[in-house]
Parts: structure tokens; sequence; C-alpha cells
């Protein structure tokens, strides 16, 4: 999986863990995801063609929503494909995307703040999962562990979050006394 990082590498760099995050809890969100702003869009449908008497037309939602879960799952599959984690000895790198191969990292030094987040998802699923949220003066995090920002830097759906974090937050200890 290392490879997987080659083309964004510096020369001194090494890999020192690849994470993949869990199938189950990334599906799981986002058939969730999907059916929230699904059955919004499906709601309003079915009361006015209720309201004039068009049964036979009631379907049509239903039909919408069976398409929009399909949809979100082939994405979410493609997603999954794509979507790796890993933090170096200088850096975090975010790997992932639908159309093509994109790539997030943020340097050790400028990291300022990291939260673990366990959502109640990550609590009924019983899989150790969590999101690790990484914050710095380009992207800071808010009091609820999201990023102000729209470029936030997060190792989500990944097992074993607290962990990862005191992983992590050794590398960036080490890294930052060596650079003094």
């Amino acid at each position: 999986m290392e490879n997987l990082f080659e083309p964004i590498l510096d020369s001194d760099e090494k890999i020192i863990k690849v994470i993949k995050p869990s199938k189950t809890k990334l599906f799981l969100s986002s058939i969730l995801q999907a059916l929230y702003v699904l059955l919004i869009m499906c709601v309003a449908p079915i009361i006015a063609l209720s309201i004039n008497g068009l049964f036979i037309f009631l379907i049509i939602p239903f039909i919408a929503l069976g398409l929009g879960i399909f949809l979100a799952l082939l994405f979410t599959n493609i997603y999954y494909n794509n979507l790796y984690f890993t933090y170096t000895n200088k850096r975090i790198i975010i790997r992932s995307g639908i159309f093509g191969v994109d790539y997030k990292s943020l340097d050790m030094g400028m990291i300022g703040a990291i939260n673990v987040s366990v959502s109640l998802i990550d609590k009924i699923l019983n899989k150790n999962t969590g999101t690790i949220s990484f914050g710095s003066t380009a992207s800071p995090i808010n009091a609820y562990g999201n990023t102000a920002g729209v470029s936030s830097y997060k190792f989500s759906h990944i097992t074993a979050p607290y962990d990862l974090y005191r992983e992590i937050k050794t590398i960036i200890d080490e890294y930052k006394i060596a650079k003094k």
C-alpha cells in the first residue's frame, strides 16, 4: 500500500503507517446521509400528490429514493477503493477521490490541534471506530471537533482511533523537537 503514495513523497520521506478506513462504517454513514437527503426530497411530492388524489404517482418518489440509494452505494464503493490515510516522518496524507485520485497533506510542523471523536454510529456498530481531526492555522478545529475551513484534514471511519491518536501525537512531538 505504500506505493499508493509514491507520487507525492519527498525523497527523504518515510511512510510510518498506512490506514484503510472501516468499510462498514463508511457505507453505513453514506447510506444514512443519502436517506436523510432523499427522504426530505421525497416527502413534499408525496404530500402534494396525496392531497390531489393522485395516489398512482406516489411510486415515483420511492423509485427516486431507491435510485438515490443505489447511486450513493456505487459512489461510496468507488470512493472507498481510493481512500487511504497515512502518516510519514514529515506529514499526514489523505488519498481519496471518485473520478480520480486526490491527495491532501498537512506538514507535522503545522499541526496545532488533534481531536478524536466517536459518533453515535461508531458506538452502535461497536467496531471501535472513530475520526481523528487535525487542525492548523490554515484549517482550525472548532469546539465540536470540526474544522472551520473547507479543506479539512480528517482520518475518518478508522479503527482504534485513540491508539492511532497516540501514535501520531508521538511522531508530531518528535518532529517538532527535531526542528528546534
